[in-house]
């Protein structure tokens, strides 16, 4: 082999370990990205924002209850009328109206709650690509559940709530 022979060839050699080296570099951690498990009932359950809204839901409920039993005490001597039957049909049906959007507002905050209190982990666990509800999975290793992680992050967090409802008397 003359020296232009070499010189090509040593040359080639180069450009292939360069892009191999490039290949690997990019390529090294090619193995399963990690995931985090996240038991989203927990942390509804048992996390301070989590736990206020089931309060609230519970109050709320309360005072529509009683709207419907100030709604029977109105027409205490003639509940078997068709206006009094009406009334409390009418009154029981917007309270389990009321009822489901309250529940929908609340599990709208509590789910915004979570949502920003997984992206503020994620933010300082950079290894972590992806996180999946615990329900969602056919299993876990305990390792990858950051539900604790996330209660703790959440409880900071200041839910808004709509306002209560009023009650009828009032």
């Amino acid at each position: 082999m003359d020296n232009k022979s070499w010189i090509a060839t040593f040359a080639s050699a180069a450009v292939f370990l360069s892009a191999g080296y490039f290949v690997f570099r990019k390529y090294r951690n090619w193995k399963r990205p990690p995931v985090a498990v996240l038991d989203v009932e927990a942390v509804v359950a048992r996390s301070l924002p989590g736990r206020a809204a089931a309060q609230y839901l519970r109050t709320a409920k309360n005072i529509l209850q009683r709207n419907i039993e100030e709604v029977k005490r109105q027409y205490e001597d003639r509940e078997d009328t068709p206006e009094a039957i009406k009334a409390v049909n009418q009154a029981e049906a917007f309270a389990q109206q009321q009822s489901l959007i309250y529940q929908r507002k609340l599990d709208e905050e509590i789910q915004k709650n979570i949502v920003q209190a997984v992206r503020v982990w994620l933010a300082s666990h950079k290894n972590v690509t992806a996180v999946v509800p615990a329900d969602k999975t056919l299993g876990y290793a305990a390792a990858s559940d950051i539900t604790e992680d996330i209660i703790s992050e959440i409880r900071g967090y200041k839910p808004s709530f709509p306002p209560m409802p009023r009650p009828r008397s009032a």
